[in-house]
């Protein structure tokens, strides 16, 4: 009798689930959400988030809808941005608020549906899609246009603020697309990505793109110098909770806590993903004619180890694909940076690629053993982000637990301040008139301590490449006073045609720079 009662109860609570989801047309996640908010915490935080994370992990994956709008999908990026979100419904508009949101409408690439919830008093609001928000231009939509409305949803959101001004808000954050987003600091222009996570990323495998369905953004308080965004994760492969303490200035931070559930194994699991451009710098050649001296948007990979040592590897756009994997054991950070900030080196007004930012990734905690790939690929065109880099831990997370990860984001004009050694500046490749059967590189290398060095002191190279002997590489070393710089020529055979170069200068017996990693022979 007993049995029959469970039973009984438990079909009860299947019928009121039903009945619920028929009667107010809810979706999984806004049951998820709404059981998740019924439990006794009081506070909607990072706790709640992952409970709704658990119950999705529960069900089965169901991906979200996609709303291909006749005249909008697929249009050109020029012509996607003549949808406009009027600035008079921005959310907090009247509420003397320091941020403001404003949404993405489905258009161009961007198909995929997602839920936004503001967070007042802990409680969880949903913002509905709203037509009358936008300003169309001439793009030309149909008839059925209005009818289509009725069901659609926001594809993205972006968050301003008074970044550069005092009573100016601008826009300094965006997420939209799967699992990326985009901030700046004080006086940047958007550049590369942040993304949330990145599956089986690489030349081999079918890359999966998770995607933040559903966004949780607490309303902040008019003294609040920080807002917090909270994000539901899903795909065929993983459900995870996001949390993020975004704070705008003159280095915008963004504070990531992540847990993440596995729906069944992956091959490579990539946490804390950047994802950049790279056409062509000082040492290659403008690609189909482009009038411009260099392209990019990061220009090298920089590392700091477990013992301090800073390490170089400048980006390139090989002629294949591929993917470098740098063994690290409790690393203190990485990043993509714009290292080269001259105009001169772009000469580009509209796409000003000397104010895109930097982003130095800073782990939380002992990341312990693992391996930081950088992936490269092949492009001609300046709007493929065609450079990734990622964190795998040694130790993959398991399918019966939840695998948490947090990590803080600086959105730098350059390097971090605490990297106060020499740095490679810029480099080029050749062949030496006088010396046909030799090629040459020539590196340049700047810092404050540098600068104060005598054009008199003696420095010594540190030369390691795997296929040379150090007795056939030849040096000079020399201070360039106009440019305030040290260059660094190094000869060596031309027969040599794949390479690895290491590389940083010493004065002393003591390290003056970061150590320069090069793959010669693979750019395009």
């Amino acid at each position: 009798m007993k049995k029959l009662n469970i039973y009984l109860a438990l079909i009860a609570l299947v019928l009121c689930v039903v009945i619920i989801i028929r009667k107010n047309d809810l979706t999984l996640n806004q049951l998820a959400t709404l059981m998740a908010i019924s439990t006794p915490n009081e506070l909607f935080d990072f706790n709640t988030v992952d409970s709704i994370a658990k119950l999705k992990l529960k069900s089965k994956y169901t991906p979200t809808p996609e709303f291909k709008i006749p005249g909008l999908d697929g249009i050109s990026y020029d012509d996607y941005r003549q949808i406009e979100y009027k600035p008079d419904v921005a959310i907090w508009k009247n509420l003397a608020l320091p941020y403001q949101l404003h949404f993405f409408h489905p258009g161009h690439i961007y198909s995929n549906g997602i839920q936004i919830y503001e967070v007042i008093n802990e409680k969880p609001i949903e913002i509905p899609y709203d037509a009358s928000r936008f300003n169309f231009g001439d793009l030309p939509l149909t008839d059925s246009f209005t009818e289509l409305t009725k069901n659609l949803h926001y594809t993205g959101f972006r968050v301003h603020y008074p970044i550069n001004q005092k009573e100016i808000l601008e826009e300094f954050l965006v997420f939209q697309g799967s699992s990326y987003f985009r901030a700046i600091s004080k006086g940047q222009v958007y550049g590369l990505s942040g993304r949330g996570l990145a599956i089986n990323t690489g030349p081999q495998e079918k890359e999966e793109f998770p995607i933040f369905e559903s966004f949780y953004i607490k309303r902040p308080q008019k003294t609040d110098s920080a807002i917090t965004i909270y994000a539901i994760m899903n795909s065929e492969s993983v459900v995870g909770s996001y949390e993020f303490l975004i704070k705008p200035g003159e280095v915008t931070t963004i504070d990531v806590k992540t847990k993440i559930y596995l729906r069944k194994k992956i091959k490579r699991l990539g946490f804390a993903p950047i994802t950049s451009m790279y056409l062509y710098g000082e040492s290659d050649n403008p690609i189909l004619g482009n009038i411009h001296p260099e392209v990019h948007d990061s220009d090298g990979l920089l590392i700091q180890n477990k013992i301090g040592d800073w390490e170089w590897r400048p980006l390139i756009n090989p002629k294949k694909t591929q993917l470098t994997r740098i063994s690290l054991d409790s690393p203190k950070g990485y990043g993509l940076i714009q290292r080269d900030r001259k105009f001169k080196s772009y000469q580009d007004e509209k796409l000003k690629y000397h104010l895109r930012p930097s982003v130095w990734v800073e782990p939380k905690g002992d990341w312990g053993k693992g391996n930081l790939y950088l992936l490269e690929f092949t492009t001609n065109l300046d709007s493929d982000d065609n450079i990734t880099t990622f964190w795998e831990p040694s130790i993959p997370p398991n399918l019966n637990e939840g695998y948490e990860f947090q990590y803080t984001l600086h959105y730098t004009e350059r390097s971090p301040l605490k990297h106060t050694l020499g740095k490679a500046s810029a480099f080029y490749r050749g062949v030496d008139p006088l010396f046909p059967k030799e090629k040459v590189f020539t590196l340049y290398f700047t810092g404050d301590y540098l600068k104060s060095l005598d054009k008199k002191t003696i420095i010594n190279a540190n030369i390691q490449n795997d296929k040379i002997p150090p007795e056939q590489i030849r040096y000079k070393i020399e201070k360039i006073s106009e440019l305030d710089q040290w260059r660094l020529q190094i000869w060596y055979p031309s027969f040599v045609n794949e390479s690895n170069w290491l590389i940083f200068l010493e004065s002393q017996n003591q390290r003056i720079t970061e150590t320069w990693i090069y793959r010669d022979g693979l750019s395009k």
